[in-house]
């Protein structure tokens, strides 16, 4: 076991100016999700990494997108991964926002205010610091800490962790996770099943409503009832399965009655939900119980994307470590929770079986929104419980 005197030189080597700078170079490496590549940030992340010793590799997918991984310490132990993303969603209208998205200003509150700043590019500082920290304390590694910086997780990850792990880069003993969990420590999150739901119905003239079936009445009576497709479940840390219904089009013309209208349909999943067919049975069971009173009505649902949830053990050695070294670095026990979003995470867990944390500063409250921010003395903290779980997993 690494003695207390080495972690807390790791810790208090952190540089609070340090953290600060790198995630503002990260902020201002615009890599928008739709809309844009991670090309820019991945080259701002690897100049850091070069910085702290590794020799960083792009990987990228055959679409393209770019992820980096790097490894610093030697082979010989154990190694530990930690993995955050490098796409961010799109800024959105700027007059949105009452600060420059890609400035990475301070607020009078002392917050970090950018895209990115919690979802996220600060975690990824702060990991990044929290390494150099480690050279600055001449803490002794005898295992590997191997970034991967992943592109594409904002939809689905299909580009960039899936890619790490396809082509057979997930080895690793142990996982960090970084994504903006307020540093508490999370060991389970939800899945996605996306369905598109399209309601047909018979085109008619405006005026003889009556001559036709207008889907999107028939659609509207199939939403308004869309929570009973909800089972009756609920995961100790993730909590009760959701449906949302996000985007909706139909029609053609204003005097036409309409004969399509299609919907598409997010159901977020939890551990233990793993059949696609009992989780769309719901959705056609409700259209039949529809049809019972309007038999006009017609609605196919077919399943577009599944994520799989995740959960991994409790009783890890980095599950043990990243407990400790949160409560040392905040002066607060985290708790174990669960993560409502979707996460990378889940291909350490469930493709590659390795054991997983997610644990990062910033809050999911402010990610995706305007004026997305994260406590610079949050962001600290953060960099000084890296550097603790750091040098505990792979010092001596």
């Amino acid at each position: 076991m690494v003695d207390e005197a080495t972690l807390a030189a790791a810790s208090a080597a952190v540089d609070a100016d340090e953290v600060v700078a790198f995630a503002r170079a990260l902020i201002a490496a615009k890599s928008e999700n739709p809309g844009g590549t991670e090309d820019e940030a991945a080259s701002v992340a690897s100049g850091i990494l070069s910085g702290l010793g590794a020799v960083p590799e792009i990987v990228r997918s055959e679409a393209g997108r770019p992820s980096v991984v790097a490894s610093i310490g030697t082979d010989a132990g154990p190694s530990l991964a930690w993995n955050g993303h490098l796409d961010v969603v799109p800024a959105g209208s700027l007059d949105t926002w009452g600060h420059d998205p890609w400035a990475g200003d301070i607020d009078a509150e002392g917050r970090l205010v950018g895209r990115g700043a919690a979802d996220m590019k600060g975690p990824i500082a702060a990991a990044l610091a929290a390494t150099a920290a480690l050279r600055r304390a001449r803490t002794t590694m005898t295992g590997s800490l191997v970034f991967h910086l992943a592109a594409d997780e904002e939809l689905a990850g299909v580009h960039g962790t899936k890619v790490l792990w396809e082509r057979g880069l997930l080895t690793q003993d142990a996982v960090i996770v970084g994504e903006p969990s307020e540093m508490q420590v999370g060991l389970a999150e939800r899945g996605g099943a996306w369905f598109t739901a399209t309601a047909f119905g018979s085109a008619a003239h405006g005026s003889q409503p009556h001559r036709g079936v207008n889907a999107i009445t028939s659609m509207a009576r199939f939403l308004i009832r869309l929570p009973e497709v909800l089972p009756e479940r609920e995961h100790p840390l993730v909590g009760r399965p959701t449906v949302n219904a996000a985007l909706i089009s139909g029609g053609s013309a204003p005097n036409v009655v309409p004969d399509r209208c299609e919907v598409d349909i997010d159901r977020r999943i939890v551990p233990g939900e793993t059949d696609p067919e009992e989780v769309r049975a719901p959705f056609l069971a409700l259209v039949e119980s529809l049809r019972a009173r309007h038999p006009e009505v017609e609605i196919d649902v077919e399943l577009r994307e599944w994520t799989e949830a995740a959960e991994a053990p409790a009783d890890t050695e980095i599950v043990r470590i990243a407990v400790a070294s949160v409560a040392a670095a905040t002066g607060m026990a985290p708790g174990l929770v669960g993560f409502t979003g979707i996460t990378d995470a889940r291909f350490y867990i469930n493709q590659a079986g390795i054991p997983a944390v997610i644990c990062g500063p910033g809050s999911l409250r402010v990610a995706h929104t305007a004026d997305e921010s994260v406590p610079v003395d949050e962001l600290v903290a953060g960099a000084r419980a890296y550097a603790r779980m750091f040098a505990a997993f792979l010092s001596t």
